[in-house]
């Protein structure tokens, strides 16, 4: 099945975390069956008529500005023969006659959903990852339905969850041929930020999924789709913990990762962008004839920014990242790519990375951070 998804040409660029939640939201649809992801950008307030979308997509996500009475969500409710119902406390919550309201967090209509033609479109006030839960148990209603109807039978998509595993070449062969062949229904996606999803289908049981996570063990680190800074810092909130970061080659976006999820106020006590060998020096107390003897990317400059930071910051954990993000810079013994990181506990724990990305300067520094809030998870598990 294919599914479409229409986005203001504006929000894609709005903050790290885009508002649709992709590449998460992708895997959630794809666990629900549409192996085809369409992609449209509108300008801001245009208007959008669902009708003429080839009938090849059973899905319609629309996303909206989250502007009362834009042109937008007045032309969709027109085009689908839909109308606004009356709001007796004069606010702008979305009421849509006929249709399946979406709440938000707080309980608000935040967007709708309707079945027409055989096909789902929904449309979303602000962010169509905010609005997961209820968007993913409305699709799934109307696709049973819609089996229901024809065949008189219920039956999910291929796939039914959806595993977060650190690193782009994790260790999936299993002991025998007959394992091999099981590991086979699974589909292996390899993600921008250099982990991967594993799609398990429906009909591998719990003792497939056991023998699966006692071989991925700690590099495990999510069964549902989330964004890694997300679960971070749920993980360390529980623990109490508070962290200090110290970035060169990523330039504070590690610490804009872990600021981006609502309360991280909680945990990220602060972020050092110390860019140059003397900031190092100053802000990290690096011994300059540390830097001058192994070079500002290495990893013993990596672990002393890593100590400077937790000292300076008097945190439970601390994490420092140095590198040559590119496209100029490299040299034969460290090309563009070559990373160093190092995460550092109050309680003496130590924890290195050496790591040569590839592609952009953009993906090398996205995944030296994602490789930075991994440390970062393992470091708290260790107590």
């Amino acid at each position: 099945m294919k599914c479409l998804l229409i986005m203001p040409r504006w929000s894609e660029q709005e903050s790290l975390f885009p508002p649709s939640g992709r590449p998460y939201l992708d895997l959630q649809l794809e666990c629900l069956g549409f192996s085809e992801m369409g992609f449209s950008e509108l300008e801001p307030d245009a208007p959008f008529d669902p009708t003429r979308v080839p009938e090849e997509y059973r899905l319609i996500l629309v996303q909206g500005s989250g502007e009362p009475g834009n042109r937008l969500r007045r032309s969709l409710l027109s085009n689908l023969g839909l109308s606004l119902g009356l709001d007796n406390d004069e606010s702008d919550r979305l009421r849509v006659m006929g249709a399946r309201p979406l709440y938000d967090a707080a309980g608000i209509p935040a967007g709708f959903a309707i079945k027409r033609r055989g096909r789902v479109v929904v449309y979303c006030e602000k962010s169509i990852w905010g609005l997961r839960r209820e968007l993913v148990a409305a699709i799934r209603d109307f696709l049973e339905e819609g089996l229901r109807d024809a065949q008189g039978v219920t039956r999910r998509g291929r796939y039914s969850t959806c595993w977060m595993i650190e690193g782009s070449e994790p260790d999936l062969d299993l002991v025998t041929p007959a394992e091999g062949k099981e590991l086979g229904f699974c589909r292996v996606r390899l993600l921008t930020n250099g982990d991967t999803a594993v799609l398990i289908p429906a009909h591998m049981g719990a003792e497939f999924k056991g023998r699966l996570q006692e071989r991925l063990g700690e590099r495990l680190y999510s069964k549902v789709p989330r964004p890694l800074e997300v679960l971070l810092g749920k993980q360390l909130r529980g623990a109490k913990a508070t962290v200090a970061v110290a970035e060169s080659c990523t330039g504070g976006l590690i610490t804009a990762r872990l600021s981006t999820v609502p309360g991280s106020s909680d945990y990220l006590s602060v972020g050092y962008v110390t860019y140059v060998n003397t900031a190092k020096t100053q802000c990290l107390d690096v011994n300059p004839v540390l830097i001058e003897r192994c070079g500002a990317v290495s990893p013993e400059v990596a672990l002393a920014m890593a100590r400077g930071a937790l000292r300076s910051g008097g945190t439970t954990l601390a994490v420092a990242v140095t590198g040559v993000a590119g496209p100029d810079g490299g040299s034969e013994e460290k090309p563009v790519g070559t990373t160093f990181l190092a995460a550092v506990s109050a309680q003496g724990n130590v924890l290195e990375h050496q790591a040569l990305y590839r592609g952009s300067r953009d993906r090398i520094r996205f995944q030296a951070s994602q490789t930075a809030l991994h440390l970062l998870r393992r470091l708290q598990k260790q107590g």
